[in-house]
């Protein structure tokens, strides 16, 4: 009976946390993650400037998974769109909060990353990511850190992870940034190569 009646309070408890999400957290992603994006572009962008990218996408992994903290800049005329987006799954449970540069330790890095191509992977359409952060991701290229897309990225995969009991989180990687089936075809068009993604997080 205890046990039964701790259930349905754990239950009720992720639907308050996903309703406040999804309702009362307005803002998707901070205004640090965006100061530090565009502070980190213009630095490289002083060493280069013949480089002149439309879109960098800015990833704020201080937001709960459940979140679209993920928000896709056009440098052009300022629109954003926001996607939901997986963090790796040594990095943290409902929020990332471990980050590294290191292979295999199946977690998100954090800082500048440039995109390179897009090809066809294991999860199908991806893009593949140059690390510019000689501290903070400059393995993203060996450790095979790229964009792609996954059904465990889905409104569906945070109400089945409710059902059971579980945080109202999305799934996690192996360090690689994930965004839903239904965005990959969108995301991979404006963040085609020679675009950037910045990570961020409170403590970076």
């Amino acid at each position: 009976m205890k046990t039964t009646a701790l259930r349905v309070f754990a239950f009720f408890t992720a639907l308050l946390a996903l309703f406040s999400g999804f309702i009362l957290l307005q803002e998707k992603v901070s205004g640090q993650a965006y100061k530090s994006a565009f502070a980190a572009l213009e630095s490289y962008r002083s060493q280069h400037p013949d480089e002149h990218p439309r879109f960098i996408a800015v990833v704020d992994y201080s937001k709960p998974s459940y979140l679209k903290r993920m928000a896709v800049i056009d440098l052009k005329n300022g629109e954003q769109t926001f996607y939901l987006t997986a963090h790796g799954i040594h990095s943290g449970d409902l929020y990332a909060t471990r980050f590294s540069n290191a292979p295999a330790s199946s977690m998100s890095s954090l800082g500048l990353y440039k995109t390179l191509e897009i090809y066809k992977g294991i999860h199908g359409k991806a893009i593949r990511l140059m690390g510019l952060d000689p501290e903070m991701n400059s393995n993203a290229f060996n450790r095979d850190i790229v964009l792609h897309s996954a059904n465990y990225v889905s409104l569906n995969y945070i109400l089945m992870n409710l059902l059971t009991f579980n945080t109202p989180k999305i799934g996690r990687s192996n360090g690689c940034f994930v965004v839903s089936l239904q965005d990959i075809d969108e995301v991979t068009q404006k963040l085609n190569q020679g675009a950037f993604v910045y990570a961020w997080a409170e403590h970076s």
